[in-house]
């Protein structure tokens, strides 16, 4: 009877309505605003809820990676992989950076063989994956290139040097970012044609370009270099760049957006704010116009929530003295951008 009665109060308890999508929204938030260990908690409250949820499981990785808990990381990635859940060559590209963070290259190298033997890919898919294959190959001979002083013969390092310019024009930003990381290894005069013909380059990921710059800047590179974002053309100082942290105008944003949200939806404001620092960083050395914090304050409100799946921004055109046009064209520029730069491998 004991136990018929905890059966049947067992049976009785609700979960709250639309609790999974609350999770994964609030997952997602936390995950962006760099909240690692909150988001890592909403996810598996999330696969406790729907073991199968293909996002869920990504948000675990992905929160995994940030902790630094690699080895976790690729575990649950493998498992992804091999019952297939999420987008395959999404969770694939993730797996293969945290084998390339562990310095697993001989399994780089054998997953990516098999992938080329086994799926037909479109010309530049199957580009970037031979050059990751190629990448991986030297390293695995050769695994420690910030370690070892021994000086290593000058057609070797020329060699390397032109697989990372190679893999910088890849289509695929996870090649992008191995090859930064790499090039950050090598003494800024070998490379530094690198780095001006990446800058230069109009299919470059802003965000990469961003990290170039301010490795640039760490190193005193003395260069003006010529930048291409957004299909623009400039030219900068790498000694003049400023540190968008710490920039004036940047921070009075971000205390406009947390006076506005914090109190009543702090989710919806860390949300606000990571989609505000991405928006900067792609944008970088560039500057917002206008130069308002209350229009930014607004346009990100509504950004936030239509990200959100929530219609934020009505009820803000009676508190404002914006044209609805001119706040609508802020927020589809930072949407548009926030989703170049989050990328297609997460979420």
């Amino acid at each position: 009877m004991a136990n018929d009665k905890k059966g049947k109060k067992t049976s009785n308890v609700v979960p709250l309505p639309n609790l999974p999508a609350r999770l994964l929204e609030k997952g997602m938030a936390s995950l962006k605003a760099k909240h690692y260990k909150e988001s890592l908690s909403c996810f598996l409250q999330l696969l406790e809820l729907d073991p199968g949820h293909p996002q869920g499981h990504l948000g675990v990785v992905l929160s995994l990676i940030e902790l630094g808990q690699l080895q976790e990381a690729k575990t649950r990635a493998e498992r992804m992989l091999k019952q297939g859940i999420g987008e395959y060559f999404d969770v694939l590209q993730i797996y293969l950076s945290i084998l390339i963070q562990l310095s697993e290259y001989e399994t780089v190298v054998s997953v990516v063989e098999a992938v080329l033997g086994e799926h037909q890919l479109p010309a530049a898919q199957a580009e970037s994956f031979y050059q990751l294959l190629h990448f991986s190959r030297k390293m695995a001979e050769d695994p420690e290139p910030g370690v070892d002083f021994t000086p290593e013969p000058a057609e070797d390092r020329k060699q390397e040097i032109e697989t990372l310019r190679s893999m910088l024009t890849s289509s695929e930003i996870h090649n992008q970012w191995i090859a930064m990381q790499q090039l950050s290894y090598m003494d800024p005069e070998e490379t530094l044609s690198v780095y001006r013909e990446f800058l230069a380059n109009e299919e470059g990921h802003p965000g990469i370009k961003t990290m170039a710059l301010n490795y640039l800047k760490s190193k005193n590179v003395e260069e003006t270099v010529t930048l291409h974002k957004f299909g623009q053309m400039y030219s900068i100082s790498i000694q003049e760049l400023h540190d968008v942290y710490e920039e004036p105008f940047n921070l009075e944003v971000k205390k406009e957006v947390e006076d506005r949200l914090e109190q009543e939806n702090p989710t919806l404001s860390q949300f606000a704010l990571t989609i505000w620092w991405d928006y900067i960083l792609a944008i970088y050395p560039q500057v917002p116009e206008p130069a308002d914090q209350f229009f930014w304050s607004h346009a990100l409100q509504c950004a936030a929530g239509q990200l959100s799946g929530m219609d934020a921004c009505e009820e803000l055109q009676s508190d404002i003295e914006i044209h609805p046009e001119t706040l609508k064209k802020a927020v589809d520029q930072l949407l548009d951008i926030e989703r170049f730069t989050f990328g297609p491998n997460k979420f």
